[in-house]
């Protein structure tokens, strides 16, 4: 493959859809002729061979900042017995053109957001070698999807893939490649390999980087902090590599202060310490001090923000938190001024960029920047609006209200998020601060206290889990996530993890955390709850957590007059998912047990959804206290025809599995997992960690006992194992004792 090529979009302003089609080159193009490892590319760049691991698509996901327009080509050859007519299903997220022997067959156009979809052709294909050649266009614009995929629908045992180019380097180039896949990673500091090193390698590892010999096996390190690995291979000019992940290598912090005063200082100081960016500008001015780089970061910030980037609005907000403040130079404040009155504050002010304003985060990011440089300029003419700063202050506070009033009355669209709880903080403590009106400011710390209230009620053995509106993979280490970090900020009972957000926590003058924190930290609870379109089941005892989301939710089944208004909005059985984090059990803070269907293949893809984090397809799912039960229908068309476990079996102090079951033990808490379909061990980045279900229409049952309950963990299996779970994929129901669970 050569490419993506990535060129910023400079034309005119249109709607998002509008621009995804728009960019797209309408000339179907005569394909590069030449195409080969150790020749030049249609860009200039070499061609490159693209090393897949465990991905079934040729992906260069990525995310955009600025407006651009990505260009890609890929080619392979195919070597038949005979001549043929080979069905496929061409897969894209993008525009695709797709060329057998040159000549044009098809373009597949998928302007959509998120989700590959596929066409059905045939390939013309003759006796022997034929080269396939593809072309994928996309508009780039914040997370983007960008992918293709050729899937065999008959006689792949027929297919034999030949890599363009000289035969000595891709076939050495292929043999690395299995010889990456093959290695695994042996207990805390060993990597090995079944076969010798081909060539040498170089592991990296968090710094510093080490020599695999050739001919070596294995290699190893020193484990303590070392949780995320490279190992590469370079040949003739291509590099080809494999991550892996050592869940067990992390360190897990605890606060050392003797005071919450102390604690919350000492949080406030690495902060200050951690790193470059404006808020780490914040966190040094609040503790009165000042580094020599301050003010660069300061005017390279500003000048980003003024190119309008996707994620302005974040910078925007901390840099109007310390304008409030009197530790900027006139040189830094007379800047900001000049960013503030030049900046876009919502979709209906003129420009063309990235900027997201839809989400819940940035949503009141903006209105709280737009209200606060609105006062604090109010008679100064904004520039790309036309407006004055009072005009703007009025504007920016309704939108602010509104945007109260829908929390208040139904709850967060991105609840528990572990990345974006942090955000909405921030922005809501702004308002505390700075919305000159007392009542929005009371309102706006009520709903902080209760984000503060919600994570504390979430918490177990110091760590704050739970389904999630918005997530990435960092669902795998609650530990080390944006709410935990917001909990260890309030109680330094909490495990210790940082985010560069809670500087506006330890800047704000008039909030602190609520003292009812640490209670709820150890209650027990037993509460079903909404937020927005979902109902939230809570079952935490002394032993364990379980938690999740009831889909559909039930007030989707009230009389009429009683369901709340966005029930329009509610999830569904069936439904495609984005990023939401459907269900979450823990036994201990390094112990955590979820199931979910991926929306891609393998674990690095940065699709939302992806391999770990959200569900490519909503499942049935209902709680009952410390049981959980799914049912999964996914259709024939979706590209993922798994589901899985995330099964840390050495985070466990006992674990068995079996063919349809897993069991484990931590502490005083069992938890066990049954899937219709038999479980198998899988490895990709992280080793043994995942449980995985082949089919289409699956059911999976979850259970977490305390040790009073059930006795000891042999007696906890053979309970499990005696109430022999039933599903019926025909009419998709599921029954345990007396238990049933059906899909509509």
């Amino acid at each position: 493959m050569t490419g993506p090529k990535a060129t910023r979009y400079t034309g005119q302003m249109r709607s998002e859809n509008q621009l995804r089609l728009e960019i797209v080159d309408p000339e179907i193009v005569v394909p590069p002729g030449e195409i080969a490892l150790d020749k030049p590319g249609p860009f200039g760049d070499p061609w490159k061979y693209y090393s897949p691991g465990q991905n079934i698509f040729v992906e260069q996901s990525g995310f955009y900042h600025e407006l651009s327009v990505l260009d890609m080509y890929a080619a392979t050859d195919v070597n038949v017995p005979e001549d043929m007519d080979l069905p496929i299903s061409l897969w894209a997220c993008g525009a695709a053109d797709l060329w057998v022997n040159g000549v044009h067959l098809c373009r597949h156009t998928v302007p959509k957001y998120m989700y590959p979809d596929a066409t059905s052709i045939t390939l013309p294909l003759k006796s022997g070698r034929n080269r396939l050649t593809a072309r994928l266009q996309a508009l780039g614009v914040r997370d983007t999807r960008f992918l293709l995929g050729v899937q065999a629908l008959d006689s792949a045992e027929k297919l034999q893939i030949w890599i363009p180019g000289p035969e000595k380097l891709t076939e050495k180039l292929v043999e690395i490649e299995a010889w990456l896949q093959g290695v695994r990673v042996e207990g805390r500091d060993t990597l090995s390999a079944g076969n010798p090193a081909p060539l040498s390698a170089n592991l990296r590892l968090r710094g510093k980087t080490l020599d695999w010999p050739a001919g070596e096996n294995r290699v190893t390190f020193d484990p303590v902090g070392q949780t995320n690995l490279v190992l590469s291979v370079q040949f003739e000019g291509q590099e080809l590599k494999r991550s892996f992940d050592i869940p067990a290598n992390r360190v897990i912090a605890s606060s050392k202060a003797s005071s919450v005063e102390e604690h919350r200082r000492d949080f406030a100081q690495h902060i200050a310490r951690s790193g470059r960016g404006v808020r780490n500008v914040l966190a040094r001015h609040t503790l009165g001090e000042r580094s020599d780089d301050d003010e660069d970061i300061i005017l390279r910030t500003l000048d980003r923000i003024d190119g309008r980037p996707d994620c302005a609005d974040f910078d925007l907000a901390t840099l109007l938190r310390l304008y409030m403040g009197d530790s900027l130079t006139e040189k830094e404040r007379e800047r900001v001024k000049q960013t503030a009155l030049a900046f876009r504050y919502w979709s209906d002010e003129p420009g063309t960029d990235a900027m997201c304003f839809g989400s819940e985060n940035h949503s009141l990011l903006f209105h709280g920047c737009q209200l606060i440089a609105g006062r604090l300029f109010p008679d100064e003419i904004f520039s790309n609006s036309g407006r004055t700063g009072s005009e703007q202050a009025e504007i920016g506070k309704a939108r602010c209200l509104d945007w109260l009033y829908r929390v208040e009355e139904n709850g967060f669209l991105e609840f528990l998020s572990s990345t974006y709880m942090p955000l909405t903080a921030a922005a809501l403590l702004n308002l505390v601060d700075f919305s000159g009106d007392e009542d929005m400011s009371r309102r706006a710390a009520a709903l902080v206290d209760n984000i503060f209230e919600t994570l504390a009620m979430h918490s177990f053995d110091g760590v704050t889990v739970g389904p999630q509106g918005r997530v990435y993979r960092g669902v795998l280490y609650p530990d080390s996530s944006g709410t935990q970090a917001m909990l260890a900020y309030a109680a330094p009972e909490a495990v210790i993890s940082y985010n560069d957000w809670l500087s506006f926590m330890a800047a704000s003058a008039n909030y602190r955390p609520p003292e009812s924190v640490v209670d709820l930290m150890q209650k027990p609870v037993s509460k079903l709850y909404r937020q927005v379109h979902v109902e939230i089941q809570l079952e935490k005892t002394s032993d364990y957590l379980l938690t999740s989301l009831q889909i559909p939710a039930s007030f989707q089944n009230a009389r009429p007059g009683e369901a709340p208004p966005n029930t329009g909005r509610s999830v569904y059985p069936g439904m495609r998912g984005y990023q939401q984090h459907l269900w979450h059990a823990t036994l201990g803070r390094d112990c955590h047990v979820f199931v979910n269907h991926p929306g891609a293949s393998f674990d690095l893809s940065s699709s939302r959804p992806g391999f770990w984090y959200g569900n490519g397809v909503f499942p049935r799912t209902e709680q009952r206290e410390g049981m959980i039960m799914q049912i999964f229908n996914i259709p024939e068309s979706h590209p993922i025809h798994f589901t899985h476990a995330h099964w840390p079996g050495d985070a466990f102090d006992k674990q068995e599995i079996r063919e349809h079951w897993a069991f484990g033990a931590k502490g005083t808490g069992s938890m066990a997992l049954w899937c219709s379909q038999p479980l198998q061990l899988h490895s990709d980045v992280l080793t043994d960690h995942e449980l995985r279900a082949y089919g289409l229409r699956v059911g999976w049952i979850g259970f977490c006992a305390g040790a009073e309950e059930v006795g000891s963990f042999e007696s906890f299996v053979q309970t499990c194992l005696n109430m022999r779970p039933e599903f019926n994929d025909e009419n998709l129901n599921l029954r345990l004792e007396g238990d049933e669970l059906s899909y509509e």
